[in-house]
C-alpha cells in the first residue's frame, strides 16, 4: 500500500509592514514621551557658626524667624513679641505647648489640606508690618521627620508671597522669599 505524502511548502512571513510600523512608532513614541520633568525650589542650609558682630546697634532685634510644622500644625518661633504682646502663654509642666496655627481638623494634620495656610500667611503678613525693613530676611524651615515633602513645598509657598495682597508693583506682596530649611530636630 502506497501512501501519498503531500509536501506542504511553508510559506515565508511577510515582516515588513510590522517592522515598518515599528520603525515609524519608535521614533514617535520617544518624542511624546517626558521622562524626567525638573522643578527647581530655592533654598539655603542653614549657617554653621557665629556671625560676625557689627558695630551697629539695630533698633530691633533680630528677626530669626522660624516655622516648626509638625502634625499638630506649625508653630511660629522667633516672632513671640509680636504674635503674643501680651507674652507666651505658658504651658502646664508635662504639657506640650500648642501650635500657632493648629489644624483646620483641630487633631492631628493628615492631609496637605488640613493645614491652614491662609492663617499661616496672615501671621508673617502680622510679622511683615512688624519688621518691614527686613527685605533679605531669612524664614528657617524645621519639619518634623514625618512631614510629607508637599506640606513643607506649601509651607515655602505661604510663608513667600500673599497673593491676596499687592505689593508695591502690583505683584503678590513678598513676605520671606529666603528659605532655609533645617533637619528635622523635633
Amino acid at each position: 500500500m502506497a501512501v501519498n505524502r503531500r509536501i506542504q511548502k511553508t510559506e515565508d512571513l511577510n515582516l515588513v509592514p510590522i517592522m515598518n510600523l515599528v520603525t515609524i512608532l519608535i521614533p514617535f513614541l520617544i518624542m511624546a514621551a517626558q521622562f524626567v520633568q525638573l522643578a527647581v525650589i530655592d533654598s539655603t542650609l542653614p549657617a554653621i557658626g557665629t556671625p560676625t558682630p557689627s558695630d551697629d546697634k539695630p533698633d530691633q532685634p533680630p528677626l530669626n524667624l522660624s516655622l516648626a510644622i509638625t502634625d499638630r500644625g506649625v508653630t511660629v518661633m522667633g516672632a513671640d513679641a509680636i504674635l503674643h504682646p501680651e507674652g507666651v502663654p505658658e504651658a502646664a509642666e508635662g504639657e506640650v505647648r500648642l501650635p500657632t496655627i493648629p489644624c483646620t481638623s483641630g487633631g492631628v494634620c493628615i492631609s496637605v489640606d488640613d493645614y491652614d495656610w491662609d492663617k499661616l500667611t496672615a501671621k508673617l503678613n502680622l510679622i511683615k508690618d512688624e519688621y518691614p525693613d527686613e527685605e533679605d530676611a531669612n524664614v528657617i524651615l524645621v519639619p518634623d521627620n514625618q512631614i510629607h515633602y508637599e506640606v513643607i513645598v506649601q509651607t515655602m509657598d505661604a510663608s513667600r508671597e500673599d497673593p491676596t495682597k499687592p505689593g508695591g508693583d502690583g505683584k503678590a506682596r513678598l513676605l520671606f522669599p529666603n528659605v532655609v530649611i533645617a533637619g528635622g530636630a523635633m
